[in-house]
């Protein structure tokens, strides 16, 4: 009610001129023929129309000093104020739309035709129509060269991100850059001591995914060195400018806007299972304790008796009758052991999986105030996030108020500000990987097919609430409802991110722009394990505190004159960064009394863990822009940083690095009378050199402070051998490209080809441990990295009422490793494994002249012609040396995109195409040895003859002869699934996914629901994510990520939950 109040009375206040109306039309400028299907756009609302045949258009509800877009494809757009006239004659110049303004470094507006670079941008509409709650998932499919990879831990979950493929052994992570500031993006999951008994990681989130996409104005993403190299060190792995709404497209009064957008949510692919053989082996099972106290009731495979098949058997949930004629169930063991438990028909529950997950939903609310006036503009924008996962117990909630406010308190000068204020927050975040705290690894793992999983949600035991938990099975797994509400992983994190700049016309042509910015969070965070959790008999309590802080402090000079034919810009800054970061671990990992969740409860000393780190970059930059008769342009830019994170105690000799780069662009078409059919054509290349330096403290060694001994402070030398002759990482790349357009501009070509090596990489290497260190830092290593993108954009049909904009982008990328440091044969650069099991574990490797992204494993020895070789045993024979499995990234990428407008009627989707790459199941593995997947369900009795042949020959004379041997099915799926072995859980991860859809509807002005609500501009659409999918994966999702040793990883699906499928409406107004 409040709202609908507030949103009436704004729109009073914006409607206190009278509603104009307009009639004008558009016309070729040479040729006075009318122009139809142009668009014309109010600036201030967004309310619009399209030209008919004659040209002609019709616009209601204006006020005085509105602005008014003109546009249409092969023509330069127009903007017109109107000042109240009644009539409008409108002449457009052909030719294209040259003002097109992208965002590049440092947040300098540039023409696109005079860029020697790749840009591309995305309109802020475009990230925003069908959003996400994480703002990286808002972008993927959409430009070229970008691949994003969502979560895998449902709403709240980090998304992964990369441009161009993987230079770094280290650091692939782009640079992101809102109005200015940079911002953190990294993802800080908990300390892990012990990964098969304590703590299981938790995914809290990435810093990028809290920007809103409603106070996006447009994206453009700095694709390689020559385009980034005025950010220095931290530009080798592109940019992600984001320029956020203000309110000088308000016009005069005030601008009010609504949207709010819903989605009911449920789970995209479950797995298939099994649903002819419950729980236990060889056919035997008989609940008893869940401890091993009857037949087979404390394993978790499901090869025990056939299912629906007339049985009668004791099972967890089935009556226990008291002697006093109370009924309590088989596994309220706590006080009721030992008492016969009343045997129950023995039957399927083939939806216990899909049955746990509810119908999630999420609702974004957004209202936005601006104002443009003589002296300047604001926006003050407001945005509540609501989502409830489909997982129980799981939530986030988000909150965001922004400001922009520019003033220009006297001539020559003006101040501008930026700020966004995030607060969020969770009751429970889900675990992540393999291990009971993880819902999945019985849920979708272990669980027999004959669990109804519906008693559970009772999840104490009569009379020992609190104390004692009710499952299924107390040897391995919880109650999955009892992880959920009960050992909750919540957090609060507030966000401050802003700056204040201040603009000033020295002279003529000369302007100084002084600017100082930051991003501050601080997260709180809070870890419940209650009694009889199975990592926890007696429960356990962690906090964590997590604090990072950036300041960046910058000046740019700049002077811009036109010396007849030739145009100069040129300037000259600096910048100052200072970061602080902070990590801050307290574990009591045993509790004195139940449910009583604080550190003073502790019943063992807590155990302590805090680390933290602060760097400095100081940084000279200087760029010029060359231009002549818009023909030819050039641009030379060069950087140098000093960074902190590369000096020692005693020298600071390595601390200085300089980066160049030179682009040029030749505008062809105007140069030359090309075909008509050619509306523009230009060529472009760039070089460039850019660097990526070290966190701190790689250079000297630290001590960290650990737990306390025998009262008294105690601190541990870290594992570490610093290199105090560290250098940064230098990236060197060549690109060149080509836009052409054809037909006034229906179809255009974007090609770019690049080239760049990164050499002396960063990294650690291991060391004996006799040494007393585990690791040494050194410098080395080379990584090439080539390809190709190609971005189209077409209009195949435009007419007064129908128009359909067809937008596609390809990329294919080639990253090769040049040289390994040291000549080592091999570099680990990270793994993937269940508990810290070596025998189970997937290997990031690469060797000289491979690609990165291969991963390793070990699977079954082979002949020649790829069979497998079958032992005397019938089973297959173990290859135990590593064998590379395949290579995470995709061969190439597509994004197809199509927009359609007929009317009053808008639709659209999106289709993200990845081909190629593999992907190594954790959850199939599992869930195949358990014999709970469909692919399971064929069990002979006469067994199963595994595919493969036998050696009848030699070693070194081998004659393989089909195998005929038959070994039982529980022996052949736990042999073919098996977790110690990677290569038959490795599958292929293309896919097709139709990412977003549209069909919307905008009410017009002249309607009466428009003209009640006082409204400019009304839509209500239907809206969809993640709709459908084709691939070669069954049971899931092909995107998935994961987390190892606080690594966001590709390649490896652990015990993921399922992504969703997202179907809602969103309505937005205009007053």
């Amino acid at each position: 009610m409040r709202l609908s109040l507030l949103i009436a009375s704004l729109s009073l206040l914006s409607s206190s001129a009278l509603a104009q109306k307009l009639i004008g039309q558009v016309v070729d400028s040479a040729s006075s023929q009318p122009i139809p299907g142009a668009t014309v756009q109010v600036k201030r609302t967004q309310a619009g129309t399209l030209t008919n045949a004659a040209g002609t258009f019709t616009l209601t509800n204006l006020q005085p000093g509105d602005t008014l877009v003109f546009a249409s494809l092969g023509y330069q757009a127009q903007k017109i104020q109107y000042t109240d006239q009644p009539g409008l004659a409108v002449k457009l110049v052909a030719g294209l739309a040259l003002n097109e303004v992208v965002v590049t470094a440092l947040g300098l507006e540039r023409n696109a035709q005079s860029l020697g670079y790749a840009v591309q941008k995305v309109e802020g509409r475009l990230v925003s129509e069908v959003k996400a709650p994480n703002f990286l998932d808002n972008l993927a499919g959409k430009v070229a060269g970008v691949m994003v990879t969502a979560g895998s831990t449902g709403v709240g979950a980090s998304s992964r991100i990369t441009i161009r493929g993987e230079s770094s052994f280290t650091n692939n992570n782009p640079l992101f850059v809102v109005d200015g500031i940079v911002i953190n993006n990294a993802t800080v999951v908990n300390r892990v001591n012990d990964d098969a008994n304590g703590f299981q990681e938790i995914d809290f989130g990435n810093g990028a995914m809290e920007i809103n996409p409603d106070d996006v104005a447009s994206v453009s993403v700095l694709k390689g060195p020559s385009a980034a190299a005025l950010y220095g060190t931290r530009a080798s792995n592109g940019v992600i400018l984001i320029t956020t709404k203000d309110g000088s497209s308000a016009g005069k009064g005030i601008g009010v806007s609504f949207n709010s957008t819903f989605y009911a949510e449920r789970p995209f692919q479950l797995p298939r299972f099994q649903n002819s053989y419950g729980q236990g082996n060889s056919g035997a099972f008989k609940y008893g304790n869940g401890l091993g106290g009857g037949i087979n009731d404390n394993i978790s495979y499901s090869y025990g008796p056939r299912l629906d098949a007339g049985l009668l058997i004791p099972q967890y949930d089935s009556p226990v009758t008291l002697p006093d004629g109370r009924v309590v169930r088989g596994a309220d063991t706590g006080l009721y052991s030992g008492l016969p438990i009343t045997p129950t028909p023995f039957v399927a529950h083939p939806d216990n999986l899909k049955d746990f997950y509810r119908t999630g939903r999420t609702a974004i609310n957004n209202l936005a105030v601006a104002g443009d006036y003589a002296k300047g503009s604001y926006r003050l924008s407001f945005t509540d996030l609501n989502s409830q996962s489909i997982i129980p117990g799981v939530d986030l909630q988000r909150k965001t108020l922004a400001a922009r406010l520019q003033f220009d308190p006297i001539r020559r000068l003006k101040f501008s500000s930026s700020l966004n204020y995030i607060n969020s927050g969770s009751a429970n975040r889900p675990a992540t990987k393999y291990g009971s705290e993880n819902t999945n690894y019985a849920l979708s793992a272990w669980l027999g097919r004959q669990t109804d999983i519906n008693p559970m949600k009772q999840y104490w035991q009569p009379g020992l609430e609190g104390i004692q938990q009710f499952s299924y099975n107390y040897t391995f797994f919880d109650n999955p409802y009892f992880t959920l509400y009960e050992n909750r992983n919540s957090f609060t994190r507030d966000r401050l991110i802003g700056n204040l700049a201040l603009t000033a016309e020295l002279a003529n042509s000369l302007t100084l722009l002084v600017r100082s910015s930051m991003d501050y969070s601080n997260e709180n965070r809070q870890f419940r394990r209650a009694f009889s959790s199975n990592r926890f008999k007696n429960g356990a309590y962690a906090e964590n505190g997590v604090f990072f802080r950036e300041i960046n402090t910058d000046f740019l000079l700049n002077y811009a004159r036109s010396l007849g034919p030739v145009s100069l810009d040129v300037s000259a800054g600096g910048n100052r960064m200072d970061q602080l970061a902070s990590f801050d671990q307290y574990q009591a990992l045993t509790l004195a009394q139940p449910g009583v969740f604080k550190l003073t409860n502790a019943a063992s000393p807590v155990e302590v863990y805090q680390q933290s780190g602060r760097k400095r970059i100081n940084s000279l930059y200087a760029l010029a822009k060359l231009g002549y008769k818009d023909l030819v342009f050039v641009d030379i830019t060069g950087r140098n940083d000093w960074s902190s994170a590369l000096a020692t105690p005693t020298s600071t000799a390595n601390t200085s690095f300089f980066y160049p780069s030179v682009s040029a662009s030749w505008v062809l078409s105007n140069q030359f009378r090309l075909p008509t059919v050619v509306s523009f054509a230009k060529v472009r290349a760039s070089a460039a050199n850019v660097g990526n330096d070290t966190g701190p403290y790689q250079t000297a060694g630290v001590f960290t402070a650990r737990n306390p001994v025998f009262s008294q402070p105690a601190f541990s030398e870290q594992s570490t051998i610093a290199n105090t002759n560290l250098k940064p990482e230098s990236s060197t790349s060549l690109e060149a490209g080509a836009d052409v357009r054809f037909l006034n501009d229906r179809l255009g070509f974007d090609l770019t080809y690049y080239d760049a090596r990164t050499r002396n990489q960063i990294l650690s290497l291991p060391i004996a441990v006799s040494t007393g260190y585990s690791e040494r830092v050194i410098n080395g290593g080379e990584v090439r990295s080539r390809g190709i993108e190609a971005v189209v954009n077409a209009t195949p049909v435009l007419t007064n009422r129908f128009r359909w904009n067809v937008s596609l982008n390809f990329s294919r990328n080639r990253t090769t490793v040049v040289s390994l440091p040291e000549e080592a044969g091999t570099l680990t650069l990270g793994y993937n494994r269940i508990y810290d099991n070596v025998n189970q574990t997937v290997w990031y490797q690469v060797r000289q002249g491979d690609r990165m992204g291969d991963m390793w494993g070990t699977g079954y020895l082979r002949n020649a012609q790829g069979e497998f070789i079958v032992g005397s045993n019938g089973q297959y024979i173990a290859d135990n040396a590593l064998k590379k499995l395949g290579n995470y990234n995709p061969d190439f990428m597509v994004g197809l995109s199509n927009q359609f407008s007929y009317r009053n009627w808008n639709a659209g989707f999106l289709l993200d195409w990845r081909q190629g790459g593999i992907l190594v199941s954790r959850t199939l593995a599992l869930a195949g040895v358990a014999g709970q997947l469909i692919e399971t369900a064929d069990r002979p009795d006469a067994g199963i003859v595994a595919p493969g042949v036998v050696n009848t020959g030699t070693a070194d004379n081998p004659n393989y002869q089909p195998n005929t041997r038959a070994i039982p099915a529980e022996t052949y799926y736990r042999m073919y699934y098996d977790r110690n072995h990677e290569e038959n859980n490795t599958y292929d991860a293309s896919y097709v996914k139709l990412r977003e859809f549209t069909i919307g509807y905008s009410v017009p002005e002249t309607a009466w629901l428009a003209k009640k609500l006082r409204a400019q501009r009304l839509t209500v659409a239907l809206i969809g994510r993640n709709l459908l999918a084709v691939s070669h994966i069954p049971h899931f999702d092909p995107e998935q990520t994961s987390f190892q040793q606080n690594q966001l990883q590709t390649g490896v699906e652990d015990m993921s939950y399922p992504t969703t499928r997202n179907v809602g409406v969103k309505l937005s107004a205009n007053f």
